[in-house]
């Protein structure tokens, strides 16, 4: 049987969909809007939030380079990018408490995936 979705691809959408909950949760709109009205991320968690944004973001281009090649692999990583902050945008414009359950699963879940991805 074939892979309908390959699996570096799942990784890489969910080193995508973590880093955007990271990045968005280092910022005030989105933070108040998780929060509460008039709640600000801290220097801390702001500076956390880039540094973790940025390193799954590396970490999935890493992924669909090793998978896809020199290539295509660019062009899958700004897809898996795209489709990430898509469905983070609706999320957040529907259901913004629910953002950090689905980033904390995102996170394992990347994890997971990535890993399965490497060793396969």
């Amino acid at each position: 049987m074939t892979n309908l979705i390959p699996l570096p691809f799942l990784a890489t959408l969910a080193l995508a969909y973590s880093a955007w909950v990271a990045l968005s949760l280092a910022m005030d709109r989105h933070y108040a809007d998780i929060h509460g009205r008039g709640a600000e991320p801290d220097a801390l968690l702001r500076k956390r939030g880039r540094w973790l944004g940025t390193l799954a973001l590396t970490a999935a281009f890493a992924v669909c380079v090793r998978e896809s090649g020199w290539g295509i692999g660019p062009v899958t990583w700004l897809g898996a990018m795209t489709a990430a902050a898509l469905l983070l945008v609706l999320q957040l414009c529907y259901a913004p408490r629910s953002v950090l359950r689905t980033g904390k699963l995102a996170v394992w879940l990347a994890g997971l995936l990535t890993l399965a991805a490497l060793v396969a």
